[in-house]
């Protein structure tokens, strides 16, 4: 979406260069944008080699006119176009004087045809009062065109003195046919103040397309600023730049923005009517997926409700392995563990196992900087179904793992765990893969371990969601049966009488 706005912005300067109505242009809207300025900078470029020497002789000649009358002569022999030109090729301070002897009508009209690129002493020597002069004739006239091409060129102490006779929606319409994204991001700096009267402004005029793409021109810090700004204005406004984004098919440039906001901003974002509609979810899912914006959304999945993540897990569940695997490497590699368990737990119980069944998901840094995250943020709800799903052969890491949790992490595992029992979620059946795993530490860290399970509240809770189908570990828990606090054990002992296994029971309490 963006670059077709690009592409516009583009054409109106190209049209400016060339002295024609954007309209003649049309046939070259199919262009990129950065295509049609190399084509405009090379078109000034030609102009200005072809007219070096001529202004070069009428430049030195202005040295030798006092400045009052030199300006007489712009004015009435040269006109604004020939005086703009003639500007680059005169000295800096030679030609302020003579500027300054001119009026803001006649700046303003030279202005239109000024090349920045050629005159950056002298516009950074133009006194501020002049430029706020000029800038109110253009903004005057409507030139948004002409503001924003010198917009990025001027010192920041000429934008300040400029932009107070700018109009919130002036502002807006300046940053609109700014050149760069350096431009883009000092506009926003000097303007931090006026940035929520722009954006109220922008809303109540219907300008968001234009907010959009100036937003596609800032750098990722001013990006977030401005959007953490937006998020705190009313729904309404809110409410107006998800439609204008769905409108405009920009969620290409509004999901990098969402990624920096503030959590409280995308708490705020989640959590509007637009984002439950599950078609754009997965819309919005399958953009992220397949324009390389896999990282912007995971920060925004994080503030989602269970629906509206299993609508984007279900997308994500249709990715080839080889696919899973790039986007779980990603994520790992920008440490995006805690804003992906989430999305994995929402998958579906097949689609759970097929992830925990990755060759990725079996590195032991992966599983090490996994439980570490699900520990540090407290994930284990999210953490402990694909823990269940995991092969046997992963238990080693995973015990070494668990051994450098602190007792307070751990008892937050264990909790999770017994929360899950009560609430017949997809962790209850994790409790035999933590013993199974628990089983692999060595004997210190074991100890600490049981003592810490026997400990929990609602024990009994956590023990009778364990089985006797896997006779292993029953034989393991036999084999350290001594290691066993004595209240742990004889819950062990009573669950196996309960699922018909005395023997069972015996084996534990045997001396």
């Amino acid at each position: 979406m963006t670059a077709t706005h690009h592409t516009t912005v583009e054409l109106a300067k190209l049209a400016r260069v060339l002295d024609r109505d954007p309209g003649d242009l049309a046939f070259l809207a199919t262009l990129p944008p950065e295509a049609l300025r190399e084509f405009r900078d090379q078109i000034t470029d030609l102009t200005a080699r072809r007219e070096a020497r001529r202004m070069q002789r009428v430049g030195a000649a202005a040295k030798i006119v006092p400045a009052p009358i030199a300006a007489k002569i712009a004015e009435a022999a040269f006109g604004p176009v020939l005086a703009a030109a003639i500007a680059g090729s005169v000295d800096p301070a030679r030609a302020v004087a003579i500027a300054s002897a001119l009026s803001p009508v006649f700046l303003a009209d030279a202005t239109l045809t000024l090349d920045p690129r050629r005159a950056v002493e002298l516009i950074a020597q133009v006194p501020a009062p002049m430029a706020a002069a000029v800038a109110r004739e253009l903004i005057s006239r409507g030139d948004y065109l002409t503001m924003g091409n010198l917009a990025g060129s001027v010192p920041d102490s000429v934008l300040r003195a400029a932009l107070p006779h700018a109009s919130d929606l002036d502002i807006l319409q300046v940053g609109y046919y700014l050149e760069e994204t350096s431009a883009a991001d000092r506009l926003l700096t000097v303007v931090t103040d006026r940035v929520p009267g722009v954006i109220r402004a922008t809303h109540n005029a219907g300008e968001w397309p234009k907010a959009i793409t100036l937003l596609g021109l800032l750098g990722p810090t001013e990006r977030s600023k401005l959007a953490n700004v937006v998020a705190a204005q009313d729904d309404e406004v809110i409410d107006g730049l998800l439609t204008a984004v769905e409108e405009a098919d920009a969620w290409d440039t509004l999901l990098p923005v969402a990624a920096g906001m503030n959590p409280q901003s995308l708490q705020r974002l989640a959590q509007r009517p637009a984002m439950q509609n599950p078609t754009l979810l997965t819309k919005v899912a399958d953009l992220a997926l397949t324009q390389n914006l896999w990282l912007s959304l995971l920060p925004l999945a994080t503030h989602l409700s269970p629906t509206q993540l299993h609508t984007v897990a279900a997308r994500v569940a249709t990715e080839p392995d080889a696919s899973l695997t790039t986007l779980i490497e990603q994520a790992h590699t920008e440490n995006h563990w805690p804003t992906l368990l989430p999305v994995a737990l929402a998958l579906s119980t097949p689609d759970r196992k097929r992830l925990a069944s990755l060759p990725v998901m079996h590195r032991p840094e992966f599983l090490t900087a996994a439980i570490k995250a699900t520990a540090t943020h407290n994930l284990w709800p999210a953490a402990l179904p694909l823990l269940n799903n995991l092969p046997t052969t992963t238990h080693d890491t995973l015990a070494t793992t668990i051994n450098t949790l602190t007792d307070t992490e751990f008892q937050a595992a264990v909790q999770a765990a017994v929360q899950a029992a009560v609430q017949a979620a997809p962790a209850a059946d994790c409790t035999a893969t933590l013993i199974q795993i628990l089983l692999r530490q060595d004997f210190a860290p074991r100890s600490r371990s049981l003592t810490l399970i026997n400990e929990a509240g609602n024990l009994e809770t956590l023990v009778g969601t364990i089985t006797t189908r896997d006779l292993a570990l029953w034989e393991g828990l036999s084999d350290i049966r001594t290691e066993i606090p004595g209240h742990l054990r004889n819950l062990l002992a009573a669950q196996a009488t309960r699922c018909g296994r005395p023997e069972l029971a015996d084996n534990l309490t045997a001396t």
